[in-house]
């Protein structure tokens, strides 16, 4: 079984998307952005078993990221184009155990994951690696072609739910989807009325 697991993007604090899509979900999307912190806590409350965080190096980022472990009970990870060792061991004190990092500027740490863009794949030897991420940039699932038992991880996948239920029939080293963009809208089964009970929720 394949793990889905969603994306919150922090830019100086805030988070870059929001729950969009529909009209009249206005004000529920701009709750969202502003808060982070409650972003995490909606995604936790729709039973996701962990949450990739893609972070900035700002101090209003950082700040948000403590909040975010301190209430969560899920495993929180991290994808980061920032490899400088004070950075770095910031994150690591925190007491998280999976950085994803592009493989250019990837630092040598057991627990530092390289990200690799799917167009340059063939570029890449992934079997030199205990686990990658292949970057799909919005490829669709029908380019999955990854003939490796090297545990893999995907994002920016464009997919729906149909989608996941093919790739978990193929054979591949694939054991984790992460969601990035689409997940915010209402691509996926349940969404809508996730989107509906929330706006309820908070009487907007």
């Amino acid at each position: 079984m394949i793990l889905t697991i969603p994306t919150i993007y922090l830019e100086k604090g805030k988070s870059k998307h929001s729950i969009h899509g529909l009209p009249g979900f206005e004000l529920l999307d701009k709750k969202f952005k502003n808060d982070p912190l409650e972003l995490a806590k909606l995604f936790r409350e729709e039973n996701n078993k962990s949450i990739l965080i893609d972070i900035d190096e700002t101090e209003e980022s950082i700040f948000v990221l403590k909040s975010i472990l301190n209430i969560l009970d899920i495993p929180i990870q991290i994808y980061t184009r920032n490899s400088k060792d004070e950075f770095i061991n910031k994150i690591e004190k925190m007491g998280i155990r999976r950085i994803f990092m592009p493989i250019n500027i990837r630092v040598d740490k057991s627990f530092v994951i390289p990200v690799i863009k799917f167009t340059e794949l063939h570029n890449s030897n992934i079997s030199n690696f205990e686990r990658v991420m292949i970057d799909f940039e919005g490829t669709s699932y029908k380019e999955i072609n990854i003939d490796s038992n090297v545990k893999t991880s995907i994002i920016n996948l464009n997919c729906s739910t149909t989608d996941l239920i093919e790739i978990n029939k193929m054979k591949t080293g694939i054991d984790s989807i992460y969601l990035g963009k689409d997940y915010y809208g209402v691509h996926f089964a349940g969404q809508l009325l996730w989107r509906i009970a929330e706006k309820a929720q908070f009487n907007i």
